[in-house]
This record gives structure tokens, sequence and C-alpha cells, in this order.
């Protein structure tokens, strides 16, 4: 008898230290039980949790319309929908008062992301200088003083007067002491001294050629240039003297302007 419940246990008992085989099924029954408890409560930990968490972080909300309103009521908008402000400048304005939002990136109505930002510009308010005086002044020196005033030169206008000096302003529009917005612009009138006097060209073919630079020169014109020209056949009345004039005689020419003279040599 006793020899028979021996072999039977030996028939129940496994080789790995002597352990019941039933015994390690258990074990990894256990094991198995406890992997898949773990994926449930991950995938409850993911669908409730997680996901949730993602999807608020996604939402797009429109961008609240903050043109108009001061930047303390823009930053309370823009919060109340999870978004923030960046001032990016300012900028004068004749409407709005200081610190009021002049425009807004992106406008309102626009799809965003909560927690993303709207750049606003912000009104300075309205901002006026005093044009300056510039009369008497080179005409750059004028241009570097009214930028330096808060101006822009829309214009140089130049015109011929007897009353300032070649290259001086005469004066500006709006004139000085004017108040206007800041970054008007500016027109500067430029002087080019008197106006030349119109005149008929004289004759100066058959003049010597210091006659005929005498008789230009009075006149307030310019011989640039004198060159020789061969003419064969006709004699000595045409050596050393004008045979040819630019501009022709009795033309209108005026004060500075150049003549060209041509000298036969016979």
């Amino acid at each position: 008898m006793i020899e028979n419940t021996t072999l039977e246990e030996k028939k129940d008992t496994g080789s790995a230290g002597g352990r019941p085989r039933r015994s390690i099924w258990m074990r990894l029954l256990r094991y198995a039980s406890a992997i898949a408890a773990a994926g449930v409560s991950a995938a409850l930990l993911a669908n409730f949790v997680v996901m949730p968490i993602l999807v608020r972080q996604g939402d797009l909300v429109q961008a609240p319309e903050l043109v108009g309103r001061s930047i303390i009521e823009a930053r309370n908008a823009a919060e109340g929908e999870g978004l923030k402000i960046r001032v990016d400048t300012e900028r004068p304005d004749a409407l709005l008062p200081p610190g009021h939002v002049l425009k807004q990136i992106p406008a309102s109505g626009v799809e965003i992301k909560r927690g993303r930002t709207i750049a606003v510009v912000l009104s300075s308010g309205f901002d006026v200088r005093a044009v300056p005086r510039l009369n008497g002044l080179p005409a750059r020196q004028a241009q570097l003083e009214a930028e330096h005033a808060g101006l822009a030169v829309a214009e140089l206008i130049e015109v011929h007067t007897a009353l300032v000096q070649r290259g001086l302003v005469i004066g500006t529009d709006p004139g000085a002491g004017s108040v206007v917005p800041a970054g008007t612009g500016v027109r500067i009138l430029v002087s080019l001294g008197p106006k030349p006097v119109e005149l008929a060209m004289p004759g100066l073919i058959g003049k010597t050629p210091e006659e005929a630079r005498v008789i230009a020169e009075s006149l307030g014109l310019v011989v640039r240039s004198a060159t020789y020209e061969q003419r064969r056949n006709r004699g000595n009345r045409l050596r050393d003297v004008v045979i040819v004039q630019d501009p022709a005689p009795g033309a209108r020419v005026t004060e500075g302007e150049s003549v060209v003279i041509r000298i036969g040599r016979g």
C-alpha cells in the first residue's frame, strides 16, 4: 500500500525544483490576469484622462474682435478664449486714444488654437508737429531738418527767383509754424536764381574768333569750342573767320547757353 502511494506522488511531481505542476500553472494564470488588468487600466487612462487633455489643447477658437478696445479689454477678451496678447508696436492715430488697439493679427473671426498669441498694434494718440522754418537753408540741410522734426519731404520744387541765391530754400508748403500730423509731407521750394533772359542769337559768321567770342560773351553766352574747317577754292575771304555757328543767327537763346563756332582756314 505504501509503495502505491509513492508511485502516485511521483506522477504528480515535476522536474523543476520538485514543485507540483499545478502550482506553476496557477502562477502563470495570475500573471496573465495581472497583465490583462494593466492593459485595461491603460486603455481607461488614455480614454478618459490623456485624450481629453490632448483634445482640449487642440481646440480651435475664433479670434475675438480687439480693434478699438483698450489693451486691458483686449487682453481680457483674449484670455477668455484661452489666447494671449503680444504688443508689437505703437503708432500715432488721430481717432483712437493712446493704448487702444489699431490692428490685430490674426484678424477677428480667424480660427486659432487655444494657447496661441494674437499680435496687436496700439495707438499712441494724435501726434502733431510744427513745420520748422527752413527759409535760406541749403536744400539738403532743409530736408534733414524737416525729417528731424518728424515730417517727410513730399517734393522739392525748383523755381527761378532773383530774391534768393541759387540752391537755397525760398519757403515751404505748409508754411513755417504750421501744426500738422506727424509724418506729413512738406513741399520745399528751392531757388534756381534769376530767370535767364531770352534773346535772339546774333550772327557771328564772317567774324574773327576773337570778335565772335566778345559778342557772345557780352550777351551772357558761352563759346564752348572752336574748330577749324578746310574750305578750298573760296579765296581768302573765309580764312580765319567764322563760317558756321550753332545756334543759327536769329534763334532764341537764353543767358548761359553754349555757342559752337567753326573757323575757316581758307
